[in-house]
C-alpha cells in the first residue's frame, strides 16, 4: 500500500486515477467496509486503483482542542485492515485548524480537486468543511468526479457506528463487537514490567502499554487471545486496578497466556478480547484470589475447548 499526505497547501503526486472512499474510519467496521467495497468495485470496473482518504488527527480533536481521545483502532491498524479489503493507496489529510475552517468550495479546490479522483465514495451521514456544511449532496454538485453515497448499514435494526461499538466495548459485550467489526476487538502495544504479583501466585502476566489511547473494555476478566510474533495464544486477560493488591490507581491490562513460557518484555503484541467472564472483585486475601484465578482458568479452558469444537 502506498501512503500519501495532503494539506491545504500541498497535494501528493499520484500517477494513477483513483476511486476513493472518504471518512475517519475508526474501527473499520461493517459500515466502513461497505464504502471500501464500493471503491474497490469501481476500480475493477473502470480501471485505476482503490484509495482511502482519511484525516489525522481525528477532526473532532482538532475542532474541539481535545487531547488523548480514546479510539477503537490506531492508524496503522486501519491501514492493515483496509489493505486486506483491496485498498492500494492511503491518503492522510493533515487536519489542521486551517483545514477545519475551509468552506465547501475551498475544501473542494484545495483538498479534493488536486487529487486524481474518478470516484469518491462517502457515507450518507458524511460531513466536511467548516461547521460540517459539506455533505453528500454538496459533493455530488461538483463535476470533477463521480460521487457514490452509501446508505445506512444496520445490524439488529440499529445503525452500525463507531459510537455504538465504543459503548459495546465499555459494556464488555465482545461478541457483538466482533460481529460489527468482523473481527475481535484488539488493542496493540508493548509488554512492560509490572509488579510481578501474578508470577508469585502461579499466574505470570504480560502487562500491556497500549500504543495509543484506546477505548478500554469494561473492568473484569476476559477470554482472549494474545498475538506474539504472528502466533495467537489463548489467554486470560484482566482489565482493572487489581483491588486486592491495591497498587494501581488507573485501569491497566495484563494477560496470562496459556502454555507460554517465553519472555515478552519489550515485545509488540496484540490483545484480542473474545468474551467477558466476570467482574473484577476484591478478595479477602491472596489465597482467595489465587483460588478464583484457578477457577477462572478452568472456565476459560472449557471456553476455548468449546470454541475449538464448535
Amino acid at each position: 500500500m502506498k501512503l500519501f499526505h495532503c494539506s491545504t497547501t500541498k497535494s501528493p503526486v499520484i500517477h494513477t486515477r483513483l476511486h476513493a472512499c472518504i471518512g475517519y474510519f475508526d474501527g473499520l467496521h461493517l459500515g466502513h467496509q461497505r464504502l471500501i467495497e464500493a471503491a474497490v468495485q469501481q476500480a475493477k470496473k473502470q480501471g485505476g486503483q482503490a484509495a482511502l482518504i482519511t484525516f489525522e488527527p481525528d477532526p473532532w480533536t482538532t475542532i474541539q482542542d481535545l487531547k488523548d481521545v480514546p479510539h477503537l483502532t490506531s492508524m496503522s491498524q486501519r491501514m492493515r485492515i483496509a489493505k486486506k479489503y483491496g485498498v492500494e493507496n492511503w491518503i492522510i489529510l493533515d487536519f489542521t485548524k486551517e483545514m477545519s475552517h475551509l468552506n465547501v468550495q475551498e475544501f473542494h479546490e484545495k483538498v479534493l480537486f488536486p487529487l486524481p479522483l474518478d470516484t469518491l465514495v462517502c457515507g450518507y451521514d458524511f460531513h466536511y468543511a467548516h461547521l460540517g456544511k459539506g455533505d453528500a449532496k454538496t459533493l455530488a454538485a461538483q463535476n470533477h468526479f463521480q460521487v457514490i453515497e452509501i446508505a445506512q448499514v444496520q445490524c439488529e435494526h440499529e445503525k452500525i457506528s463507531s459510537t455504538r461499538i465504543e459503548q459495546l466495548v465499555k459494556d464488555g459485550n465482545m461478541e457483538m463487537c466482533a460481529k460489527l467489526l468482523t473481527r475481535p476487538y484488539q488493542i496493540e502495544g508493548t509488554i512492560v514490567h509490572g509488579l510481578k504479583n501474578g508470577r508469585k501466585m502461579g499466574f505470570p502476566t504480560a502487562n500491556l502499554s497500549p500504543c495509543i489511547s484506546y477505548v478500554l473494555p469494561k473492568e473484569g476478566v476476559y477470554a482472549g487471545m494474545v498475538e506474539v510474533d504472528g502466533t495467537l495464544y489463548p489467554a486470560m486477560i484482566n482489565v482493572g486496578k487489581n483491588p486486592t493488591i491495591g497498587k494501581h490507581t488507573q485501569n491497566h491490562m495484563e494477560a496470562h497466556l496459556f502454555d507460554f513460557h517465553k519472555t515478552l518484555y519489550g515485545k509488540q503484541v496484540t490483545f484480542q478480547f473474545l468474551s467477558y467472564l466476570r467482574e473484577e472483585q476484591t478478595f479477602s486475601d491472596l489465597d482467595a484470589l489465587r483460588s478464583q484465578l484457578n477457577n477462572d482458568q478452568l472456565a476459560l479452558v472449557a471456553y476455548f475447548k468449546q470454541r475449538k469444537d464448535g
